[in-house]
């Protein structure tokens, strides 16, 4: 029974320090600020607002997919721990909605950040004063591809490109897949738990 509780309490980790990543990042992107330098593996890449919207909602996406295998390897854990496993919930699958609330961080998140996307990363010919937020999904001029620009502060220095609409649709699909991967794993998470329902 120890191993699982140890799995359990690191999976609850994970999910935190994770969580914790994708609100900081969100922040990062409301403050408008250029931050400076960031090298890892010998690659050096400028850190301002644009790159953290581009690749958070895929970065929150992958987030979530190895928190979904991580919970499914919780309940083989826990399964393979507890010989009556499957009768201790049996006939037990309401869920609390702040299962649902604790779980949905960082699909939020990855919402947060598209939504950033759609309304403050725009190509920097037409500019912050002459692109519509709908453009983003119906402007197919630049879907080859368009230096961006940051509308808080009006960043370009490091931006990186964009390419509307289909970055667009790409993104809503990260968050949708958020939300289903979000729903799998709230939505058994009795099933993973050490303890059994009262």
């Amino acid at each position: 029974m120890l191993p699982y509780l140890n799995a359990e309490i690191s999976f609850i980790r994970a999910f935190g320090n994770r969580s914790l990543l994708l609100f900081f990042l969100c922040v990062l992107t409301r403050s408008g600020d250029h931050f400076g330098r960031a090298s890892a593996l010998g690659v050096s890449i400028d850190i301002n607002p644009g790159i953290i919207v581009v690749f958070g909602p895929v970065l929150a996406l992958l987030l979530l997919i190895s928190l979904k295998i991580e919970a499914d390897t919780l309940l083989l854990a826990r399964e393979a721990t507890l010989a009556e496993a499957g009768k201790l919930n049996r006939g037990f699958s309401k869920v609390s909605r702040w299962t649902y609330l604790l779980f949905s961080v960082p699909c939020a998140a990855a919402t947060f950040m598209t939504l950033q996307f759609i309304l403050k990363l725009v190509p920097s010919k037409p500019g912050c004063d002459a692109y519509h937020w709908t453009q983003q999904f119906t402007d197919f001029s630049f879907q080859g591809g368009s230096p961006s620009v940051y509308c808080i502060r009006d960043v370009t220095d490091g931006t990186p490109w964009i390419y509307p609409p289909a970055q667009t649709y790409i993104y809503i699909a990260c968050v949708a897949a958020c939300g289903w991967l979000t729903y799998g794993i709230a939505s058994t998470w009795y099933q993973r738990r050490a303890i059994p329902p009262t």
